[in-house]
């Protein structure tokens, strides 16, 4: 696809747009076509930012007319809307369904999924997080989500740590710090690709281990099992180990 034109950036609502949501569509074709039209989106956010991708974009990858869109979407904020929520409740509900884990297990399994959400969907990713406008309140989606999540993490704290802290609100600070360094290392590793933290974990779930291992570290003030760090994060296994040397 050619560059959008970037004299048609921005999120004015288009003149032939519809004024409330389209009624999801009952036949197996309309369906497909829908999905198709999500699709597209996902797949042109990994090169363009959403203010970049005009509607033309959208359709054209998917293979059928602008007019067509408005049976199936109000306007391009309302399918990123969807496509956006849709990534982030698959990623709540398969977290959710393992949440009986063992610690460890649960902690890793919750961060192996993170990885992955950032690692297929960067672009979707850096949409979420980088748009404030007030017309694309994707900011809003992420904050509700945020807030959800890190209400549980402060749950689960609370749970194995009742003596940890005086009140409420410091079980949530400790899941909004150990969350938000978790989402700033994958935005910087997956969104804006940097060089030295893909040299040093090359593989996704050399990263997971590294942020389970930090919020391990964090939660219990040691380390992982050894056989667990063995595997890509045994950096992890020295750092502020005792120095032998006389």
């Amino acid at each position: 696809m050619a560059a959008p034109d970037q004299g048609q950036r921005g999120i004015k609502q288009r003149s032939n747009a519809v004024q409330s949501k389209p009624a999801p569509p009952i036949t197996k074709r309309g369906r497909a076509t829908r999905e198709r039209l999500k699709q597209a989106l996902s797949d042109l956010l990994h090169d363009y930012p959403f203010h970049d991708i005009r509607l033309e974009d959208i359709t054209t990858r998917a293979g059928v007319r602008v007019s067509l869109f408005y049976h199936y979407f109000q306007s391009k904020i309302d399918i990123t809307n969807e496509l956006l929520s849709e990534l982030l409740q698959a990623y709540r509900k398969d977290v959710s369904m393992h949440a009986k884990m063992a610690p460890l297990e649960s902690i890793h399994y919750a961060n192996q999924r993170m990885v992955a959400l950032y690692s297929a969907n960067p672009g979707a990713m850096r949409c979420l997080l980088e748009v404030h406008d007030s017309a694309a309140p994707f900011s809003l989606i992420w904050r509700k989500v945020t807030q959800e999540w890190n209400e549980r993490i402060a749950n689960n704290m609370q749970r194995q740590f009742p003596n940890a802290f005086a009140n409420r609100q410091g079980y949530m600070a400790m899941a909004y710090a150990l969350a938000g360094t978790a989402d700033s290392l994958l935005y910087e590793y997956y969104v804006l690709k940097n060089p030295d933290l893909r040299a040093a974990y090359p593989e996704d779930e050399d990263l997971a281990r590294f942020l389970t291992t930090l919020w391990h570290r964090t939660l219990y003030l040691k380390n992982p099992p050894i056989e667990f760090m063995d595997k890509g994060v045994d950096g992890l296994a020295r750092l502020g180990a005792e120095d032998k040397h006389p």
